[in-house]
């Protein structure tokens, strides 16, 4: 028997002690799960069990043997091989209750099978299930096995009766086969289809349609143990039942400890889930533990460069609105990087002394000398540190020109890191848009056409085009500067008024 759960639709009942893979289970047994059921399919349900009972009726006082043992023997053994469940995969289960049922319809005929079926399929149903469930399986099974013991009985009378060793058997039993399981298949989708509103067809093609092989195996399997009796008695049963028994008892032994190491590995693999979680969580806040700390030390290196306060956050944002149209990934190493880099681009200013570094008007050739000192410095200050390796290419690089005329290397093209190519655009295009002691501000419409004038010489070519791609945005980061340094302005006003009085 194969039993798996239907996916989906309202509950219906199962069909029993047939090797279907539908399990028509209901949720529970309370009085409104019938209400659940369409009133069509409960219809069909009392259908079912009434012929059912009516076909124990007719077949029942039919039975004509002397060997009533036997046939408490054969059908305590088909009930128990019903009750013989294994769970193989979370609700599906398999057992062989057609093997008893095909034996008892071999030697007893439909009354044999009318007087096991009942006891077989209560049997196979104790504890579960809601009452139309059961009933379906009572009347069902009755119906099919009565059914396939006819076919069986009329093929063993063409053959001379009795059991017959000889070339009658194999065809016989595969018409039983075919009758049992055309009949369960449709009994049983019908039921499906009725509490579904699934059609007939689809509902046979999905459960049903590739278990012919299992019903064909347990009915040759059946025969086997009808010849066993027939021809040995009690002996032929045990000889028969104590190697499937022992399979079955290996096959529960060998699911048990794989489903044991698989709920084990299922719950490493949840604690794994979690510790996975926790290490990512701790990322992120490590991460954001590093873009704080870089931006408070930014800050602060703008703070000791008055005129460039909030220079190094627009430029990096400059730089990323530029760096997405260059299709870099977000998120990546690379774009880490360059985010990085962007902000601690003026590092090594920290060993430029203050002199030079606040100086109103243009520095010397010697002064000039030591302030390009400061990409070289910003390198040496971060290469070693791990997670700012890749920045330090670009604090390297920061004022390299793509015509080769730049420092401190005088790399040119290719040669100069992405990274650092577009800083030295978003850079110069903050610079161009701030006010320096020496020059005011120009617009940003007149930085963009000086920027557009220097592609090619200052300034990678693929990197203008995604600076114009992006402007719109770079627009808006610039005027959001413009609105926060007014805040920061007015703020400080009343301050240094205080400061002059005192």
């Amino acid at each position: 028997m194969l039993n798996a759960p239907l996916q989906g639709g309202p509950p219906v009942p199962d069909s029993g002690g047939t090797p279907a893979p539908v399990a028509l289970r209901i949720a529970d047994d309370s009085a409104d799960a019938a209400e659940r059921l369409p009133a069509r399919a409960l219809v069909y349900v009392l259908g079912v069990f009434a012929v059912g009972l009516l076909s124990v009726g007719a077949f029942a006082p039919r039975l004509d043997t002397d060997d009533i043992p036997g046939l408490i023997i054969l059908g305590l053994l088909a009930i128990a091989f019903g009750r013989t469940k294994i769970t193989i995969y979370g609700d599906t289960t398999v057992s062989i209750a057609a093997v008893g049922d095909f034996a008892v319809a071999f030697l007893f005929g439909p009354a044999g099978a009318a007087i096991v079926s009942p006891f077989a399929a209560m049997a196979t149903d104790i504890g579960g299930g809601a009452w139309y469930k059961r009933l379906f399986n009572v009347g069902s099974v009755v119906l099919v096995n009565v059914a396939t013991a006819l076919v069986i009985a009329g093929g063993l009378h063409l053959a001379g009766g009795g059991l017959p060793i000889n070339g009658w058997l194999i065809p016989i039993a595969l018409a039983a086969v075919v009758a049992y399981y055309l009949l369960n298949s449709a009994l049983v989708a019908a039921a499906v289809s009725l509490a579904t509103r699934a059609s007939i067809i689809t509902v046979f093609r999905e459960k049903f349609e590739w278990l012919l092989p299992h019903y064909v195996v347990f009915g040759m399997l059946g025969l086997a143990l009808a010849v066993a009796y027939d021809g040995l008695g009690y002996a032929g049963v045990l000889a028969f039942v104590a190697p499937p028994l022992m399979m079955r008892f290996s096959i529960k032994q060998y699911i048990d400890k794989t489903a044991q190491h698989v709920e084990e590995l299922n719950k490493r693999n949840r604690e794994l889930s979690r510790a996975n979680r926790d290490i990512l969580h701790m990322a992120d806040q490590l991460r954001e533990t590093y873009d704080g700390t870089l931006e408070a030390l930014v800050s602060a290196l703008d703070a000791r460069d008055r005129e460039t306060k909030g220079h190094s956050l627009r430029v990096a944002r400059y730089m990323m609105e530029i760096a997405y149209h260059m299709h870099v990934e977000p998120g990546t190493e690379d774009w880490v990087n360059m985010q990085r880099g962007g902000l601690l681009h003026d590092i090594g200013k920290i060993g430029v002394s203050d002199t030079i570094l606040h100086k109103p008007g243009p520095l010397t050739d010697e002064e000039w000398v030591d302030m390009r000192r400061h990409p070289q410095i910003g390198h040496d200050m971060i290469k070693e540190i791990g997670f700012l390796s890749g920045a330090a290419t670009i604090v390297l690089a920061h004022h390299e020109r793509y015509d080769g005329k730049g420092y401190p290397n005088g790399l040119a093209a290719e040669e100069i890191p992405l990274g650092a190519r577009i800083f030295v655009l978003a850079d110069t295009f903050d610079a161009m848009t701030s006010d320096r002691p020496y020059r005011k501000a120009l617009s940003v419409e007149a930085s963009r056409d000086e920027i557009i004038r220097c592609s090619g010489t200052q300034f990678d070519p693929h990197c203008v085009q995604a600076f114009l791609l992006a402007w719109e945005r770079i627009v808006e980061i610039r005027w959001s500067g413009e609105e926060e340094e007014s805040a920061h302005h007015a703020a400080a006003a009343p301050r240094q008024q205080q400061q002059q009085a005192a």
